[in-house]
């Protein structure tokens, strides 16, 4: 089926992430980051749980390789979040919390797509 004509469903997450950011508290800075967040902790939540399903289904030699990447994946992670509150940011404004917060939610996201493949 063409990309162009399947049907996307909405994802309660991100739902439930743009009503957050649509509402007035969601307006600000910091209702922005709190949505980001939210929404973050929810994916984190799926990843962990779509990472079990494919723990179980797969067969050993799979599984193992899956969870050194999973493992590497989580380093990089943390190594990011590091470099991401680094000295650089001083010179950002507040807006760079925002935009910090909404690139974490995308690469959870994108890291759920991937290990979602292997628990086809």
């Amino acid at each position: 089926m063409p990309i162009a004509s399947a049907q996307q469903k909405v994802d309660p997450i991100e739902a439930q992430a743009n009503a957050c950011l649509a509402a007035p508290a969601g307006q600000t800075t910091s209702g922005m980051i709190a949505c980001s967040h939210q929404a973050y902790v929810a994916y984190d939540k799926r990843m962990n749980e779509v990472y079990q399903r494919v723990m179980r289904s797969a067969d050993p030699q799979t599984r193992e390789l899956i969870r050194q990447a999973q493992r590497q994946w989580l380093a990089y992670r943390d190594a990011q979040r590091k470099a991401d509150n680094g000295p650089w940011r001083a010179d950002r404004g507040s807006i760079a919390s925002v935009d910090i917060e909404a690139l974490n939610v995308d690469a959870i996201r994108a890291r759920i797509q991937e290990l979602d493949y292997y628990a086809r």
